[in-house]
Order: structure tokens, then C-alpha cells, then sequence
């Protein structure tokens, strides 16, 4: 049995796979199977990978034949067929320093019960330019991540991961088979940020390890599916942010009392003005304190407006 299996998941991002698949393959540590798994992709993705298909460290290689709609039913299939105690999702257009595995190994294995552990990320662009640290997750609390640290998950829940997703990206992680199994359907039907809650439910089962040193680099580009903006996909994220936050607060016994928390939820939604009507604009489906708290920043925002004029 491996220490790890590799569930390289894609879905159209032939251009990326050659790199993607290098980074994991010359690894420092070659104790791990790799799982290609293909959601049908529309490109020559299926082309790419098979020239993978009979290496050594490849246990599985499916290509489905229908889309299956959701990154996490993937995730699902990968670890299905996994044998490794530890689970590492390489999402398809990012790629990892050669060390990732072996420090994340150590980091995850130097104290009992850690469910997660993760690292920083560098933020690259389509063509592979390094563009500085991916600090969304760091966001209020930035000394923190400068220091590694291992910590009770419910702590880590209640403290941030309430707050907002402070493990941003699956590239960046490494979590125990047999606590995600017990999981993973719970996320299925999520399509935007499902790993969010991911995340808090196996932390609630142990404990979280993080190193500050950036062995994940996240591909950030103009045509990525996530940056996709429309009135649709804005409402289903927002849908999906207050399901969420409210399943970690009944997770952790948490109550919503500090709307400042997620004041990057309405700046998010701020942001998105130009993409909505007015009447939706300005009936959110925050949870209530989040909307008063919206309502209160519209009102000050009149007032401001009113005396420039």
C-alpha cells in the first residue's frame, strides 16, 4: 500500500497536462500510485494522457464517456479506487514543487490524528509566470501563515475556516483516505465551493497541519471556468457561501454574531454589480446579520454619495 494516491482529475486542460503530470512523476518521494481520471474534456486531453496510461505509477486510467458535472463526484471516483493512506488531489492545470509530497509527509506524520495538512500556494499565470503568494486565505489574519503550525481542527473550524476558506486550493493539500471516504458524498451536489465545507469536515475529525513554505503553485488565468461571471453562477456561489458557513457554524456550535466576518461576501457581491438587475442586487441571499450589515453599508453609501453632490 502506498503513502499516497494521486488523483490527477481533468477536465479540458490538454495544454497543462505535460507540466502537471512531470511535477508529480519527479517527485522526491515515489511512494505514491497516480489516478488519471478525465470528465470527458471536449479538447485533446484524452490524446495527452494516454501516452501516461501504461506507467508504472499509474494504477487507474478512465476516461468517462459523459460528463459527471461535478469536480467532486471525480474526487469521489479517485478515491474509490485509491489504496494510499493519504490522498492528494493534483488538480490539473497546477503544478507542485518536487518536494510537495515528502513535506507534506513529514509535516502530516509529526503528530498523531492530523486529517489535513497543506501549504502555501504561489499564484502563476497561463503561461507559467510566477505572480506572488496566493494570500486569499490569509486575509485578516496574515501574520499567522508565516510560521508553520498544527492545530485541533475544531479550533481551526471555529477560528477561520468559518470565517472563510482558508485552504484555498486542493493542489495545495494532503488529507486521510479513509476520513474523506466517510465525507465526500456530503459535497457532491456542491459545484462552486464545496471543498470549503470539504475541508471543515475532516478537520472536525483531528487535527490541521500547515507549512508556510509555497510547494503548490495555483494556475490563475482569464478563461479559467471559475472566473466565469454570470447572474446565474453569482447567485448559485452566493447560494453555496451561506449553506456552507451555516453547516460549519452548526459544525462547530458557532453563531453567526460578526457579519465583519464575511464582509468579503458583500464585496464579492459589490463587485459583481454590473452582472446583476437592480431588484437582485439588492436582495441577497445573505444569512440576517449579513444582510443588515449590507443594508447599513447601501444606506452610508447614499448618504455618501449625497453629500459629494
Amino acid at each position: 500500500m502506498p503513502s499516497f494516491s494521486v488523483i490527477l482529475p481533468n477536465f479540458n486542460h490538454s495544454r497543462f497536462l505535460g507540466e502537471r503530470v512531470s511535477s508529480i512523476l519527479n517527485q522526491t518521494c515515489q511512494d505514491f500510485e497516480l489516478i488519471i481520471l478525465d470528465d470527458c474534456s471536449s479538447d485533446d486531453s484524452h490524446k495527452v494522457l494516454e501516452q501516461w496510461k501504461n506507467h508504472p505509477r499509474v494504477s487507474h486510467f478512465i476516461m468517462n464517456e459523459k460528463n459527471s458535472g461535478s469536480t467532486f463526484k471525480q474526487w469521489k471516483k479517485g478515491m474509490e479506487r485509491a489504496s494510499g493512506e493519504w490522498i492528494w488531489i493534483a488538480e490539473s492545470d497546477d503544478v507542485a514543487d518536487p518536494n510537495f509530497l515528502q513535506e507534506m509527509l513529514e509535516l502530516a506524520e509529526r503528530e498523531p490524528d492530523v486529517n489535513i495538512a497543506f501549504c502555501r500556494s504561489n499564484r502563476i499565470d497561463e503561461n507559467g509566470n510566477l505572480k506572488g503568494i496566493n494570500r486569499w486565505g490569509e486575509i485578516g489574519t496574515p501574520d499567522r501563515w508565516n510560521s508553520e503550525f498544527i492545530s485541533r481542527g475544531n479550533d481551526e473550524c471555529a477560528d477561520y475556516l468559518l470565517k472563510r476558506n482558508t485552504i484555498p486550493n486542493a493542489s495545495a493539500v494532503v488529507f486521510r483516505r479513509l476520513t474523506a471516504l466517510k465525507h465526500i458524498d456530503h459535497v457532491l451536489s456542491y459545484r462552486f465551493c464545496g471543498d470549503w465545507l470539504f475541508w471543515a469536515l475532516l478537520a472536525k475529525e483531528g487535527k490541521v497541519a500547515y507549512s508556510p513554505v509555497a510547494l503548490n503553485s495555483f494556475r490563475r488565468y482569464a478563461s479559467a471556468t471559475s472566473l466565469v461571471k454570470t447572474r446565474d453562477r453569482i447567485i448559485a456561489r452566493m447560494k453555496e457561501y451561506m449553506t456552507i458557513i451555516n453547516e460549519i457554524s452548526l459544525l462547530t456550535g458557532s453563531h453567526l454574531e460578526h457579519p465583519e466576518n464575511h464582509q468579503w461576501i458583500i464585496d464579492e457581491w459589490d463587485g459583481n454589480r454590473e452582472n446583476l438587475s437592480f431588484g437582485t442586487y439588492l436582495f441577497p441571499d445573505f444569512y440576517p446579520r449579513l444582510k443588515s450589515l449590507f443594508y447599513r453599508q447601501c444606506i452610508e453609501s447614499v448618504f455618501r454619495i449625497r453629500r459629494k453632490s
